[in-house]
């Protein structure tokens, strides 16, 4: 019995260690009231508190990524003065998971939130720009990528080897908008700055790069130096990808220059390195490596082989590329849509009580304020009635006194085209009749004549500006639609929206009723009108 008393003890006490040593995995529920009641009872700000969370508390990552979303929605948690910090730390650690989709939600959270966010010099602002900007190159958004890490490179917090990488994404952006010479010089500088720190992982990684466009740009010697040195610090520090792609640019330089010899050595060497090898790219890089290599021996066939594998794996390599730029744009679409969340379930809740103090109000003061609402409406209804009735008034007045002026002014036209006629005729007949008049009459008579030349520029004018009154954008639809159309024709145009007679319109524009039929024909052709009653219709219906 004893034994059996002692066996329960030791499976209790076993049972409560195991708790104590291993812990229970969390919910996003029990996340939550955990985190909160720690801050409750420890007084500690949530920045602090979230730093000791990770996925691997939590019983999956679909868990883990709802304690963090229903995190930022805590009231507790949105009143805190660091909440934007709060939401940048959640996304920074997204963002080094790589899970750049969910960490651009809470950066976006932080955008909103904080106050001067480009021009504040908090220190944690360095390293979210940064991290915007690169979550943005992802999306390939390259102006607001290039925006976010420009900002953070100017901030006074942004460290030196963060310089680097916004060096390097910088040199990326514009590599992939084709501008080589520029991506070219952030890529430069970046090296330079690898360089004055010593930092010989990256010093290894941009020299390689460096040494890609010297190989692009023929300049053999400089991209044999740069890319050997970038193989040896690959290899020294066990990064297998930049040592196969230095391997196999220095292969392609071997090749360049009719080192066959060397070329063969560092293909052995590629083959070995390979064996285990899965990534698409990589090994799209391999079979691009071996189809130079044998095109180069001579070997077709093996050249031929390799080509075809080189070009499957191109081929996955591009549909992953256009699948994963599908799913940016949906997601980006998507999150348009809800983009704000946190802003908007605040702003819900300011609603929400503004809402019930003003119902509560309106209750208060609804009675005496329908009154006089109405009596407003009511007054306000009859000062716009009159306003309407004045104005209708003046616009009728306007019109009326255009009409009387156009009607002067066509009467004083006419009028001087009737003398105009009168002494062409009495010229006329002198000339047919040899009539005797001294030379001084002939003259006295010329002058008169010259005295009355229908529509002086200020004549013109002032019809003009009487006609526009009362036909608001008559001249503007002929000069936009037909610009073809002479100062003359437009001048016959506004005297048949006036209705003249031919005889009419001669007299007004001081030239034969002959001269008039032309120039209607003239116009008919422009505007493509077959009668001189349709010519009527059209102009009247403008």
């Amino acid at each position: 019995m004893k034994q059996s008393y002692r066996h329960i003890i030791l499976l209790i006490f076993f049972c409560i260690s195991s708790n104590a040593l291993f812990g229970t995995k969390l919910t996003a529920e029990k996340g939550i009231n955990q985190i909160l009641s720690e801050q409750k009872t420890r007084g500690t700000s949530f920045v602090k508190l979230f730093e000791k969370y990770t996925g691997s508390d939590f019983t999956s990552q679909t868990e883990w990524i709802r304690f963090l979303k229903k995190l930022v929605r805590q009231d507790q948690v949105f009143s805190e003065p660091d909440y934007p910090e709060l939401c940048f730390l959640i996304g920074d650690r997204l963002n080094d998971e790589q899970r750049y989709r969910d960490a651009y939600y809470f950066f976006y959270i932080t955008l909103c939130e904080e106050k001067n966010v480009n021009t504040s010099d908090k220190p944690y602002l360095a390293d979210f720009h940064e991290d915007l900007g690169h979550v943005y190159y992802f999306f390939r958004r390259y102006d607001l990528s290039e925006k976010h890490l420009k900002i953070s490179l100017h901030h006074p917090g942004v460290s030196e080897i963060s310089k680097i990488k916004i060096y390097n994404t910088l040199s990326l952006i514009y590599r992939d908008k084709q501008d080589m010479k520029t991506s070219e010089m952030y890529l430069q500088k970046a090296y330079n700055q690898a360089v004055k720190i010593n930092d010989e992982v990256w010093m290894g990684i941009l020299s390689g790069n460096l040494g890609y466009i010297a190989f692009t740009k023929k300049e053999n010697q400089k991209a044999r130096e740069l890319v050997e040195f970038d193989f040896q610090v690959s290899k020294k520090n066990k990064q297998p990808n930049s040592e196969l792609n230095a391997l196999a640019l220095l292969i392609e330089l071997d090749l360049q220059e009719n080192k066959i010899a060397q070329a063969t050595e560092k293909m052995k060497n590629l083959d070995s390195l390979m064996i285990r090898e899965t990534s698409p790219q990589l090994l799209g890089l391999l079979y691009r490596t071996k189809t130079s290599y044998y095109e180069e021996t001579g070997e077709d066939k093996k050249a031929l082989a390799n080509f075809k594998k080189y070009i499957s794996y191109k081929e996955i390599m591009d549909e992953e590329r256009q699948f994963l730029n599908i799913k940016n744009a949906e997601f980006q679409i998507e999150f348009e849509k809800k983009q704000g969340e946190n802003i908007v379930y605040k702003e819900r809740k300011k609603t929400d009580n503004l809402i019930i103090f003003g119902l509560f109000v309106i209750c208060l003061i609804l009675g005496l304020t329908s009154f006089i609402i109405i009596k407003q409406i009511q007054h306000k209804r009859f000062q716009d009635k009159e306003i309407l009735t004045l104005k209708a008034r003046e616009m009728e007045d306007e019109l009326s006194a255009t009409e009387r002026e156009m009607c002067a002014l066509l009467s004083t036209i006419l009028d001087k085209n009737k003398v105009i006629f009168e002494l062409s005729e009495q010229l006329e007949t002198a000339k047919k009749n040899q009539y005797t008049q001294s030379d001084s009459e002939r003259e006295t008579m010329l002058n008169n004549l010259q005295s009355f030349l229908l529509l002086t520029e200020n004549d013109w004018i002032e019809f003009k500006r009487l006609f526009e009154k009362l036909n608001p954008g008559f001249f503007e639809f002929f000069h936009n639609r037909f610009p073809e159309i002479t100062a003359a024709e437009i001048r016959l145009a506004t005297l048949i929206k006036l209705n003249l007679s031919n005889t009419e319109m001669a007299r007004t524009l001081a030239i034969s009723p002959d001269s008039v039929r032309k120039t209607n024909l003239r116009l008919r052709k422009k505007l493509d009108i077959e009668s001189s009653d349709d010519l009527t219709r059209f102009i009247k219906a403008i």
